[in-house]
């Protein structure tokens, strides 16, 4: 996959740099990553500082966030809730209207391929410094808007329903399946249940086609390659 990446330049001269080099953040030097333990990047990486971070090239506030705390800039305390952290290992967060799925309506990054996201990672970056110190209320609550797109089924592997992850949020809504879009594939479970099947299936994948995945917790993501398409038959 080719490099895709750009650093903001924020105040106090701190450096983000955005980069499909990892899926997590890399802070001097050092790559943390959400394994399958469970433990998030958020508290693996709570007490660090830096001057200069770099993050995956998305929006998601499972990195963003601890990324502007290590710059150690401000950002809304809302962010910092512990039902809205835990949120990253409990998709039934997204079942009920909140303000992070206000925040993911207006600067998800889900659906964009990476050249297009560096737009939006530069608006939710402004909105999330600007609104540091703003009343509760700095975001509506909503219920996530691709949670009503259509869900397309693309067929079946070993079991497994696969989906197409360019339109609606099956992986939101049940977790179950293996999701593909253009830059990755998931393949995960609803909350504990199969997970040891989950996380069998990719390492008879990563054995068949010479690819690696990244284990996070009751799912696996591996880059999109053609391999993978073809011996998933799409």
């Amino acid at each position: 996959m080719k490099l895709v990446e750009f650093t903001l330049t924020l105040a106090g001269g701190k450096s983000l740099t955005f980069s499909t080099h990892t899926h997590g953040l890399i802070i001097k030097g050092k790559e943390y990553l959400a394994g399958n333990d469970g433990i998030l990047i958020y508290t693996k990486t709570r007490r660090l500082k830096a001057d200069s971070v770099v993050c995956q090239l998305s929006t998601n506030t499972s990195t963003l966030i601890p990324a502007l705390h290590t710059l150690g800039l401000k950002y809304h305390p809302y962010f910092d809730r512990p039902e809205v952290v835990a949120s990253q290992n409990n998709i039934a967060f997204y079942w009920s209207s909140s303000r992070l799925a206000a925040f993911y309506n207006r600067y998800s990054t889900s659906h964009l391929d990476y050249p297009k996201r560096r737009s939006v990672i530069k608006k939710a970056v402004a909105f999330l410094l600007e609104t540091a110190k703003s009343k509760a209320s700095f975001l509506p609550r909503e219920m996530l808007a691709a949670t009503r797109e259509p869900i397309h089924l693309l067929g079946f592997y070993q079991g497994f329903p696969i989906f197409d992850n360019q339109t609606g949020f099956a992986k939101m809504l049940s977790r179950l399946g293996i999701h593909v879009d253009k830059n990755e594939v998931m393949i995960s479970t609803p909350l504990d249940q199969h997970s040891r099947e989950v996380r069998r299936l990719a390492r008879q994948l990563e054995t068949l086609l010479g690819i690696k995945a990244s284990y996070k917790k009751n799912r696996v993501v591996f880059p999109a390659s053609p391999s993978l398409l073809r011996e998933l038959d799409l």
